[in-house]
């Protein structure tokens, strides 16, 4: 496993753990993330701590969520492109029309970008 690939992983494997402290630490601190939805929803925001604040209120709306990575791609200049399942019960009534408690399953894909074993970018398609 190449370095890429086992900091997506501790990645994506903090954040089905709800472990934020965890998640921040495989970023970097002008971090960019993008999230983009088929539903029509996009958000684009830069820096740690704004990334921070996604990922609380994330981990707030649902009472379980999981990403499993189905297929990743890793490049050696420090790119990638994962292949997600996420699998989610939510917790609060959603923006998307998601009620309390109802399930999510869907499929989607990430990029990833790496300088210096941390993330610089992370950009979510569903």
């Amino acid at each position: 496993m190449s370095d890429l690939e086992a900091l997506i992983q501790r990645y994506v494997d903090c954040y089905n753990r709800m472990e934020i402290d965890d998640m921040m630490e495989c970023v970097s601190d002008s971090v960019t993330f993008e999230n983009f939805s088929n539903a029509g929803q996009s958000m684009q925001m830069n820096g740690k701590d704004a990334l921070r604040q996604v990922a609380e209120a994330s981990a707030n709306a649902f009472k379980y969520r999981r990403q499993s990575i189905i297929n990743l791609i890793c490049s050696p200049e420090g790119q990638a492109a994962a292949e997600i399942h996420f699998q989610g019960i939510a917790a609060l009534n959603l923006p998307n029309g998601t009620k309390e408690g109802q399930s999510i399953d869907i499929r989607g894909v990430s990029i990833f970008e790496a300088e210096d074993n941390l993330l610089t970018r992370i950009a979510d398609y569903s």
